[in-house]
């Protein structure tokens, strides 16, 4: 078995402030939507996409959040993306890109399947909220 020249996992531990475009804005959503707030969670994720034009995306957020509570986002200035993270938002990308089984299945990663399962709609809907406001995820896939 090859010890050097693995792949790394997409978008694991790589810095927030590295991501594209919709990533970042998707990952900085998360975390303000997991941020305690006066305003509440879908408030707080919907001034961070509001930035973008995108805040019609909080509400599937929302949901797709809410169906994973294994999902739990980092601080809103922690530097790097953590696992649970880099798995939503390639669910997301692949959700983007019609991929809904790899979607998923990266859903299956953070949650048992019932809650994968709930989380879908959330997941596809924030998908294309984000393509309606112009922001293409990218597929590393």
């Amino acid at each position: 078995m090859a010890t050097r020249g693995l792949p790394s996992w997409p978008w694991l531990d790589a810095e927030a402030a590295a991501l594209p475009e919709a990533e970042a804005l998707a990952l900085d959503a998360m975390r303000a939507w997991a941020e305690e707030g006066s305003a509440g969670p879908v408030a707080q994720a919907a001034l961070v996409l509001a930035s973008a034009g995108a805040e019609g995306a909080a509400l599937p957020l929302n949901a797709a959040l809410r169906a994973l509570p294994g999902l739990v986002p980092a601080c809103r200035v922690c530097p790097g993306v953590t696992r649970g993270e880099a798995d939503f938002l390639l669910a997301l990308g692949a959700a983007q890109a019609g991929r809904r089984s790899l979607a998923l299945a990266m859903l299956h990663r953070l949650a048992p399947p019932l809650a994968a399962y709930q989380a879908m709609p959330g997941v596809i809907g924030l998908a294309c909220a984000l393509r309606r406001s112009g922001l293409l995820l990218c597929g590393p896939f």
